[in-house]
């Protein structure tokens, strides 16, 4: 079943942004299938499709989507808008607000990214699709949250560590605190009320420039 038809069924309507997270070549793929078979939308040489491609999305990048979905569309139908890329800075996160919550008639965003790296703020304004057949991601095996204490610490440094050489970025830290909070969900988001809090606290707190990360990990592993 193609993930997009499979929503868009669901739900009985086309919501305004969509955020796919996982491989993103393979989400590509399913998205043009769905917009060409199911929303009959050509996907080939349509003025009014827009694909951003890039490692980086950045602030910039946000104030040129935010002028190019203020221009009228050619056909008067829909406007698509495709973003796939690898990470998207704090900055253009804020800057999309403002276009993710109030956009054009017609107008359907499509961020691509391979792990869930946003904002809460930018999160509320967005449907969240992730399906496990696209998670590129190294999951950690076995219940991270059954080890033993000094077992989560050394999971902490070795992704601090791995900063500090540029072998690993702060998207580790983050795919280590979405290992943690899919475990927290299993056991029951009321059982698991404060410990959720933490995660999304500590999410938070990643986003900042020049954030501690090992302090924001050790915090989590101690709290759960």
């Amino acid at each position: 079943m193609n993930i997009f038809e499979d929503t868009y069924k669901k739900t009985g309507a086309l919501h305004h942004a969509y955020v796919c997270v996982g491989d993103v070549v393979s989400a590509r793929q399913s998205l043009d299938d769905f917009l060409e078979h199911t929303l009959q939308f050509s996907v080939a040489g349509n003025p009014d499709m827009r694909v951003f491609v890039s490692d980086t999305f950045t602030k910039d990048d946000a104030h040129e989507l935010f002028i190019a979905e203020e221009r009228k569309g050619f056909a008067g139908g829909r406007k698509i808008f495709i973003i796939q890329i690898s990470v998207i800075t704090e900055e253009a996160q804020n800057a999309l607000l403002k276009v993710f919550e109030e956009p054009t008639e017609g107008t359907h965003f499509f961020v691509l990214i391979p792990q869930d790296i946003l904002l809460p703020t930018l999160r509320s304004r967005v449907h969240i699709i992730s399906d496990s057949a696209w998670h590129g991601a190294s999951v950690l095996p076995g219940s991270l949250l059954k080890k033993p204490l000094a077992e989560k610490m050394a999971l902490v440094k070795e992704i601090v560590q791995g900063i500090a050489d540029e072998e690993k970025t702060k998207q580790d830290a983050v795919v280590l605190l979405n290992q943690i909070e899919a475990e927290l969900y299993h056991n029951g988001v009321e059982k698991s009320a404060h410990a959720l809090e933490i995660c999304e606290q500590a999410r938070a707190s990643l986003y900042d420039r020049g954030a501690p990360v090992k302090m924001i990990l050790e915090q989590v592993m101690l709290s759960v």
